[in-house]
C-alpha cells in the first residue's frame, strides 16, 4: 500500500495545477487535404527544438489476408535499401544528422518516422521520400529479416507470457485477423517472397481518396506553410489505389479452460474476454474499460498486484491488459506463480471480479485516483515532438480524427461510477477462455 500511496501522491504533486484544458494537445495545430489526396496534419511547437515527420498508413496486421507476416515483412524491408541508398547509408545518414528514423507496424496501422533537428527537416523528408518511393526489397535482406523473424518466433517458447499469449489468441478469435501474431507464423514467413513484399508495398502505399489511409505529421519547430510546401515537394503525387475492407467474421467464443503442461518451472494463468473496439459507438465503454484496466493493471500501484501480491503473497508477476482495437478488442488478466498456488489463485481472482461486480471494491475515490493515474500517465506520453506527433496521426488515421487527443481525457472524467459498473458487469458475464500452464 505504501508503493500505492507514493504513485498516487506523484501523480497528484504533478497535476495539482493542472485543469483539464491544459490537456489541450491540439492547440496550434491545422489539418489539410494535400494535392497529393493525403492528410496532412501540423502541429507547431516552439518548445521542442526538433522537427518529427510521421507517415501513418492503413496497412496493419490485419491486411495481411492468407500470408499471414507480410505487412510486418514488408515495412521491416521497407528502410533496408532504396534506388538511392544502401541500409547502411539510411541508418548513417540519419545518425550523423543526429536523428531517428523507424518503420512499425501494429495489427490496425504501420508508420514510417523520422525525427531531425530542424535545420535538417528537408533531409529527413528526401531520406522518407526516398523509401517511401524507391525501396527495393533486396533479396538478401529479405531472406535476414525471415530468419530473424523465425527465430523471434521460435524464441516465444522461453517466455511462459507468450506461450499462454500463444495458446490464448487463436481460441479467443478463431480465424479473425487479431487471433494471429502481427510477425506471422513460421510456415507462412517461410512461404513469403520478394513478389508478394512488392505487391503489398504497392497496394498499401498508395492513396485511396475514399478510405483516407495516408496521413502525414509534422510536429514541432517549423511553421504551417513552410512543412506542407516541404511535404508536396517530396510527395508531389502517390499512386492511386483500390483498398477492400476486411473481410472477418466477429469472435464468438465460449467457456473453455486450457490446461497444457510445458517446461517452466513456474504455474501461469491468463484469463481472456473478448471486449470494446475503438469507435464512436462503442466510446463510453472503451472509456470505461480504460479506467478498469488503469484499476486492476498498471504495475505495482494496480488492484490486482495489491491483493493478490502484496496482500495474500501468491504470485510473482500480475496485471491486466486492454489493447486498443479498431475492431473487437480484449480484455486480459494474467499471474504467474508457483503452480501448488494455481487453484488458491482462481480463487482470489474469481473473488476480485465478485467483488467488482457487486461493488463490494471500486468505490467514488478510487474512480477519481485511477482518472488521475490515467491523465498524469497521458500528460507524460506527450513529452516528445515524436509523441505529441504520433497521437495526432494515430487519433487521426483510427477514424476518431486527431481532435480527439485534446478530448481524451475529458471523456475520461465524463465516465460515471454506474457506467464502470455496468461494463463491469458487461465484461465478466461474458463467456472467456482461461490458460493453465503448469510445469511438466
Amino acid at each position: 500500500m505504501v508503493f500505492k500511496f507514493i504513485i498516487i501522491l506523484g501523480i497528484i504533486f504533478m497535476n495539482k495545477n493542472l485543469c483539464l484544458s491544459e490537456t489541450n494537445f491540439t492547440k496550434n495545430v491545422r489539418k489539410e487535404i494535400l494535392s497529393n489526396g493525403a492528410t496532412f496534419i501540423h502541429k507547431y511547437n516552439t518548445g521542442i527544438p526538433v522537427v518529427s515527420t510521421l507517415i501513418f498508413l492503413k496497412m496493419g496486421s490485419i491486411t495481411d489476408g492468407k500470408l499471414s507476416g507480410v505487412a510486418n515483412l514488408t515495412q521491416t524491408i521497407i528502410v533496408k535499401g532504396t534506388k538511392n541508398r544502401s541500409s547502411e547509408q539510411i541508418s548513417q545518414q540519419i545518425e550523423y544528422l543526429g536523428g531517428s528514423i523507424s518503420a512499425d507496424i501494429s495489427s490496425d496501422y504501420a508508420t514510417l518516422s523520422c525525427s531531425l533537428s530542424k535545420q535538417n527537416f528537408e533531409k529527413s523528408l528526401e531520406i522518407l521520400s526516398d523509401i517511401f518511393y524507391n525501396p527495393i526489397f533486396p533479396e538478401e535482406e529479405i531472406k535476414k529479416e525471415k530468419m530473424n523473424i523465425i527465430a523471434s518466433i521460435m524464441s516465444r517458447k522461453d517466455s511462459i507470457h507468450s506461450v499462454a499469449s500463444d495458446y490464448l489468441f487463436p481460441q479467443m478469435y478463431d480465424k479473425h485477423p487479431y487471433g494471429r501474431l502481427d510477425i506471422g507464423d513460421i510456415n507462412s514467413i517461410k512461404k513469403i517472397s520478394r513478389k508478394d513484399i512488392v505487391n503489398h508495398w504497392e497496394k498499401f502505399y498508395g492513396i485511396d481518396e475514399k478510405n483516407k489511409n495516408i496521413v502525414f505529421v509534422v510536429c514541432g519547430d517549423i511553421k504551417f506553410e513552410e512543412a506542407k510546401g516541404m511535404i508536396e515537394k517530396y510527395f508531389p503525387k502517390i499512386k492511386k489505389t483500390n483498398i477492400k475492407n476486411i473481410e472477418y467474421k466477429e469472435p464468438v467464443i465460449k467457456n473453455k479452460v486450457i490446461t497444457k503442461n510445458k517446461k517452466f518451472q513456474q504455474g501461469y494463468l491468463m484469463y481472456g474476454y473478448l471486449s470494446a473496439p475503438l469507435n464512436y459507438d462503442f466510446l463510453k465503454e472503451y472509456m470505461s474499460m480504460k479506467i478498469l484496466n488503469s484499476y486492476l493493471g498498471g504495475g505495482m500501484s494496480g488492484k490486482l498486484f495489491q491483493i493478490l501480491r502484496e496482500e495474500n503473497s501468491l504470485c510473482y508477476e500480475t496485471n491486466s491488459i486492454y489493447p486498443t482495437k479498431l475492431l473487437t478488442s480484449h480484455f486480459i488478466i494474467y499471474i504467474g506463480l508457483d503452480a501448488s498456488r494455481i487453484n488458491l489463485a482462481k480463487e482470489e481472482i474469481e473473488k476480485i471480479i465478485y467483488d467488482l461486480k457487486t461493488g463490494k471494491i471500486f468505490n467514488e475515490k478510487d474512480l477519481a485516483e485511477v482518472k488521475l493515474k490515467i491523465k498524469g500517465r497521458f500528460l507524460l506520453d506527450h513529452q516528445t515532438s515524436l509523441r505529441q506527433g504520433w497521437y495526432l496521426g494515430f487519433w487521426e488515421i483510427i477514424g476518431l480524427g486527431y481532435e480527439f487527443d485534446a478530448r481524451y481525457i475529458e471523456e475520461i472524467y465524463k465516465i460515471s461510477l454506474d457506467e464502470v459498473r455496468k461494463v463491469i458487469n458487461k465484461t465478466f458475464s461474458k463467456e472467456r477462455i482461461l490458460v493453465e500452464l503448469l510445469p511438466k
